[in-house]
């Protein structure tokens, strides 16, 4: 009779184990839904902010090359100039060793 007692108080624990794991499985199940929902809205801001960056972006390129055309267009020697330098100095940058 011993023998059978032992076994019932050993499958008790393992019980008690198993309904604390479930609980912790479930605890862990909320938790990851959670971090789910604060990275979708993390990365939501992200795009928002990477959107208007790029409008920004987009708008300041257009003002810039409309003065740009007007002042190759009042003195083009000197865009012919300032191109060539800038042309040189970008392939010492990218063609150096």
């Amino acid at each position: 009779m011993g023998l059978f007692r032992r076994k019932k108080r050993g499958m008790k624990k393992v019980e008690a184990q198993l309904d604390a794991l479930q609980s912790d499985l479930n605890d862990l199940q909320k938790d990851a839904r959670v971090l789910a929902g604060h990275v979708g809205r993390a990365a939501e801001g992200a795009i928002d902010a990477a959107e208007a960056a790029y409008n920004g972006a987009e708008k300041w390129t257009i003002a810039n090359m409309r003065s740009m055309r007007g002042t190759v267009r009042n003195q083009p020697l000197t865009a012919v100039i300032v191109s060539l330098g800038a042309g040189a100095v970008l392939g010492a940058l990218f063609l150096r060793r």
